[in-house]
């Protein structure tokens, strides 16, 4: 069994997600995005097609999607404290010792701390997972939401977000509804300037498409980093 799938069987794992899932997050007084296992098995789906097209072997995949389950896993202290610090410091707790390294587990630790913001790359697995966390910004983050403004609203016109990384481009592509404003993501700049960073340290052309089309987002967010 595969450390991912062993991960999604560990009851004190899914309990945990449990109680994450019944707690209402607000961060900055504004957003309760959804938090639970459906944004974390996403993010693992985007994990493996990033470290696919990036070529790595089966297991570096694994280890990764294993960190897209348990990298928001410290919500489950609330949201008053550092969640990508709290992750990084109880993931292990849904990991057999026997079922990896010491060196993945530094590996995995580094990728979890550094998820939220993204401002250290330092693995695939940790470029993997920077991005895949910010490209899961579809309609499924804020549906449910009880704050129901003019963001989260903008964000459910978002259907379908992917990503394809060739040999020299890394292209995020949206498929949105018609009437889908686009500015709105200067409220979430995370979810172009990740990508943006993660194409640069790649050393490849960044491209950003809505309903396949090409997209300058450099008109309302800064990608100066």
């Amino acid at each position: 069994m595969s450390l991912y799938n062993k991960t999604l069987t560990n009851t004190g794992y899914l309990d945990t997600v449990k109680k994450i899932e019944n707690i209402r997050f607000i961060t900055d007084g504004k957003w309760d995005w959804e938090h639970g296992l459906g944004h974390y098995k996403r993010v693992a789906k985007y994990v493996h097609k990033i470290l696919s097209q990036l070529f790595v072997d089966e297991r570096t995949i694994d280890l990764g999607m294993t960190a897209a389950l348990l990298h928001d896993i410290g919500l489950s202290k609330g949201d008053k404290v550092d969640h990508a610090i709290e992750s990084s410091r109880i993931f292990t707790n849904f990991i057999d010792k026997n079922d990896i390294s010491k060196k993945e587990e530094e590996i995995l630790k580094q990728a979890i701390i550094d998820h939220s913001k993204g401002k250290d790359i330092k693995s695939l697995i940790g470029l993997a997972l920077i991005l895949a966390d910010k490209l899961d910004v579809t309609y499924h983050r804020t549906e449910n939401s009880s704050i129901q403004d003019t963001m989260n609203k903008e964000i459910q016109k978002i259907k379908k977000v992917d990503i394809y990384i060739s040999n020299t481009d890394l292209l995020v592509s949206y498929e949105t509804a018609n009437n889908f404003d686009v500015t709105i993501l200067a409220e979430w700049p995370k979810a172009v300037t990740i990508p943006y960073k993660t194409a640069k340290y790649l050393n490849k052309n960044f491209k950003f498409l809505i309903n396949g089309k090409e997209t300058d987002v450099h008109k309302f967010i800064n990608l100066k980093l």
